[in-house]
């Protein structure tokens, strides 16, 4: 019988922080299709600091491995750390993020899905899969500075990300597998991990830039799919004054 994971959270969030998910329409749907929030393998994301390490760190651990005390360079451990680790992105605050929902939702017609780190953390406290999770707010460093940073577990490194994301204002859902899939040749390229979408959801906020009629399009597919929330319009579609 598979136990039930313990869930860490970082100790800087809140239980009403709210957060916010940013989708187009075909992730939209496959949330509602799936009932389940999707973690995707960290070696696939585009971002080229994902899972690096800094400079004096990279140092010790070839240092390491050249004095036979490890069996694997740096280049070794980094593929096998971003094979191994699995993450589900969110932006933290109530207000819209228009770089976001250009970045995200890519066309006029997009959503932001809303929760909260209360909702979130007990959404995946049934999780019984393999691996450790952890629900961590993203630092903004410049890795080339060789700032301090927290590499225990050495998962803790997926909550840096360099400087030049900082508007995203990232909290990450991160599945660390990184030694159960060491050299293994079948890793998944994506984990989904099951939750009552009624009971996650806080809200489902529409573009402000959408058509008028995308707001019931939303509506609908929520009928379609049996899941009950509350559709919004975007503050930001408001006329100013």
């Amino acid at each position: 019988m598979k136990t039930k994971s313990k869930i860490q959270v970082d100790d800087r969030l809140k239980g009403g922080n709210v957060l916010r998910r940013y989708l187009d329409v075909p992730r939209l749907v496959n949330v509602l299709k799936t009932g389940s929030l999707y973690l995707c393998r960290s070696d696939l994301f585009p971002d080229k600091f994902e899972g690096s390490f800094t400079p004096r760190l990279r140092e010790a651990i070839n240092a390491s491995y050249q004095k036979n005390k490890i069996k694997y360079s740096y280049d070794k451990f980094k593929k096998e750390l971003r094979e191994g680790v699995y993450i589900n992105c969110w932006s933290l605050g109530v207000n819209d993020n228009m770089a976001l929902w250009q970045l995200f939702g890519k066309t006029n017609d997009c959503v932001a899905i809303t929760t909260t780190v209360a909702k979130l953390k007990a959404s995946l406290n049934g999780f019984t899969g393999s691996g450790e999770l952890s629900i961590r707010k993203v630092d903004y460093i410049r890795h080339w500075k060789d700032p301090e940073i927290e590499a225990n577990p050495y998962s803790s490194i997926f909550r840096y990300k360099t400087v030049g994301y900082e508007f995203e204002r990232e909290v990450r859902v991160i599945l660390d597998r990184f030694e159960s899939t060491f050299e293994s040749n079948t890793k998944d390229q994506g984990v989904f991990i099951p939750i009552d979408l009624g009971a996650f959801l806080r809200s489902i906020v529409v573009s402000p830039e959408c058509s008028p009629w995308f707001k019931d399009v939303v509506k609908d597919l929520l009928k379609k799919y049996g899941v009950s929330c509350p559709v919004r319009n975007s503050s930001m579609a408001k006329n100013p004054i």
